[in-house]
């Protein structure tokens, strides 16, 4: 006769050979994106002009711009090989559709430290529909003035709240300890926002002749933006029963910017800017259009 502790003991045994039978097993989850809608601006790298080497100073700019066009369209999707298991989830013509923000508005400030460096800090806002969406910059910039032009070099990032709705596919195949597969789909559909940090280069020229009547600016650049980052939470269908494979991604644009313009002197410190910003964007497939062009005007405040 077994005593009542020796069963225990067996017990508690059987146990953990069942949880380390378990813990045998092995889950490949793969995840495709298939959809996604997206809503934000174009986030747009600062414009700082020098006109002397006065240090130390800081400039205030509010700016304003307008997007000529509301909408881009693109190709994100990956993998059609479990949808037509949905019956629920209705494709759109295009995968990717970001709602563009038409109206931009900002405020950079920049920190002239010596003779050479600065450093850049911002905030911007747009809305559209119900969205509000809230931006930034931070950045440093290196320059020189010399009789009448001076040039600038610009590196930093651009911080951007962006809002999503996408839809996301989870293949999750188990492998037992015997070799047996169980195989799980689940279908997701989520909404929300998110935040990213995108970095940015940026050269300036300009004229800087005070006698002058009007100057003129020409900045040069590339931008980074991801449109959204997220896990996916919220299931509407599921059949079936981690190593992790993400296919998704994040849904990212590149952009080219040239921006030409004329500004005019306010007095000894002080410059309003006129000028069109114009941005290729060179990453997202299919992408119509590629080209935005967004009329601006900033005004700088010297201190």
């Amino acid at each position: 006769m077994f005593s009542l502790n020796e069963i225990c003991k067996c017990i508690f045994a059987g146990f953990i050979c069942l949880l380390l039978f378990i813990n045998c097993s092995t889950t490949n989850q793969t995840l495709y994106l298939r959809e996604a809608e997206v809503y934000g601006p174009i986030s747009q790298p600062p414009i700082h002009l020098t006109d002397s080497s006065d240090t130390p100073s800081v400039t205030f700019s509010p700016k304003f711009s307008y997007n000529t066009k509301k909408t881009l369209i693109g190709d994100i999707s990956q993998s059609a090989g479990f949808f037509g298991s949905d019956t629920i989830f209705v494709p759109s013509e295009n995968s990717l559709t970001w709602n563009m923000s038409t109206v931009y508005a900002g405020l950079d400030i920049d920190l002239l430290l010596s003779r050479r460096f600065a450093i850049s800090l911002g905030v911007n806002y747009s809305s559209q529909s119900s969205f509000e969406s809230w931006g930034g910059i931070v950045g440093i910039g290196f320059f020189d003035y010399n009789k009448g032009s001076a040039f600038r070099f610009d590196v930093g990032l651009n911080i951007q709240s962006m809002q999503y709705d996408a839809y996301t596919v989870v293949s999750s195949v188990t492998t037992g300890f015997f070799g047996g597969t169980d195989e799980y789909i689940a279908f997701y559909n989520d909404v929300g926002k998110s935040t990213s940090f995108n970095p940015y280069v940026n050269f300036t020229y300009n004229t800087a002749y005070k006698s002058w009547p009007v100057n003129l600016f020409i900045n040069a650049g590339y931008s980074i933006q991801t449109l959204f980052n997220f896990e996916p939470r919220t299931s509407y269908y599921a059949f079936g029963t981690f190593t992790v494979t993400d296919l998704r991604g994040n849904a990212t644009a590149g952009f080219f910017n040239f921006t030409p313009g004329i500004y005019f002197f306010l007095g000894e410190s002080n410059r309003i800017l006129f000028g069109s910003r114009f941005f290729l964007e060179t990453q997202i497939n299919g992408a119509d259009p590629t080209l935005f062009i967004l009329p601006m005007i900033q005004f700088d405040f010297r201190l």
